[in-house]
């Protein structure tokens, strides 16, 4: 056993971190979403749920989440949260069993809690055939004990009900590491299936294998997925990533924002405090947003609605609140025109980029870039 897997390292605190923001947005929303009655949990390698220096895993976080969350939407919600703990060691599932009844982190009336101990594939192919009810959703979180499991095919016939959200982790820094030289089968196979064949072993850092492993994915799933990673920093030029895949615009804003929750300056990962400056080292808490507004001013060259505005910052991996920050600086200068739906004065600062407008499609606006002159800051 991996000495990770009995007491974790600083980065696998932040794995766990992320993935409690994430389902923090994600069961808060559902708890209360018309149309739901049951949502399904999955955690595809629990392990034991908690490690020897007392620090909790993923299904006892994901637990104390519903819980909490549950009893507080209680009067207001019939959604059941069914949890489905799988590893194959029943060893683990077993000790994880007996921590949950000690610590009372579960009542019926949440919904189900179930334990098995099936390979991986097994248990995947029975959850794709259970996502076609209506009025299920399925968050599935994925943490394998390397890579041989995942392929982009079964990621896609997970997703294949466009009511399931995953979170992947993969070791990529070893991925990294095994793509320059004496590839294992194993990894090759995954690696043609993500990328073109002739950007095998082209990578130029552990970080560009991510993007490449991203880009790659959302290649595959294009236009039915968004993806998105978060890399984590274990040591100087050590990096390992989460993958997150949703068919839904606001399930990929909620993990947006719950990236840029823990990397305010970038909104890519995390990283230990070196003594050097390192790839996420933050001289001052403050989002990076130049790229951005270079792209969003060029992308209102021409004639954008509100709604539009929305989608070209959620596609771009920022947050409508970047987005708002720059329309405002903009509108500053005399470099915006607005022009209201209903013909009425636009007010100074109302921009209408948020989910309210964009679940129902409500164009209140459109907007265009005029270069008057500088930008004020």
């Amino acid at each position: 056993m991996k000495e990770s897997q009995i007491n974790p390292y600083e980065h696998s605190d932040i794995k766990v971190k992320l993935l409690k923001l994430y389902l923090e947005k994600y069961i808060n929303i559902l708890a209360l979403a018309k149309g739901v009655h049951t949502v399904e949990v999955y955690d595809l390698f629990c392990g034991e749920g908690i490690y020897n220096n007392g620090k909790e895993g993923s299904p006892v976080i994901i637990l104390r989440l519903i819980k909490e969350i549950y009893y507080k939407a209680k009067k207001n919600s019939n959604v059941k949260f069914n949890c489905n703990f799988n590893d194959f060691n029943n060893q683990k599932t077993t000790k994880l069993s007996n921590y949950i009844s000690e610590k009372k982190l579960h009542y019926p009336e949440m919904g189900t809690l179930s334990y098995h101990n099936e390979d991986y594939q097994v248990l995947k192919d029975k959850i794709v055939k259970k996502n076609k009810l209506k009025g299920l959703k399925s968050f599935i979180f994925i943490d394998p004990y390397g890579y041989k499991e995942i392929s982009i095919i079964d990621l896609e016939g997970l997703l294949s009900d466009k009511n399931t959200e995953v979170l992947l982790f993969l070791p990529t820094q070893f991925m990294y590491r095994f793509e320059k030289k004496s590839t294992p089968e194993s990894l090759y196979n995954f690696l043609t299936e993500v990328l073109p064949e002739e950007e095998l072993g082209m990578s130029g850092s552990g970080v560009d294998f991510i993007h490449k492993l991203r880009d790659g994915f959302g290649d595959k799933l294009k236009g039915k997925h968004f993806v998105d990673s978060f890399i984590i920093t274990r040591n100087v030029n050590e990096f390992f990533a989460l993958f997150f895949f949703t068919s839904h615009l606001y399930g990929f804003e909620k993990f947006l924002e719950a990236k840029w929750n823990i990397d305010e300056e970038e909104g890519r990962g995390w990283s230990p405090k070196f003594e050097e400056v390192d790839l996420f080292s933050i001289i001052e808490v403050e989002a990076k947003t130049n790229k951005f507004e270079e792209n969003l001013i060029t992308f209102l060259s021409q004639l954008r609605s509100n709604i539009e505005i929305h989608h070209f910052t959620i596609e771009n991996r920022h947050l409508t609140t970047h987005a708002v920050q720059i329309l405002k600086k903009i509108q500053n200068s005399n470099n915006l025109i607005l022009n209201n739906v209903d013909n009425s004065k636009p007010r100074k600062g109302a921009f209408y980029i948020g989910w309210n407008e964009v679940k129902t499609n409500n164009i209140k606006c459109y907007f265009k870039y005029q270069n008057n002159g500088t930008i004020k800051y």
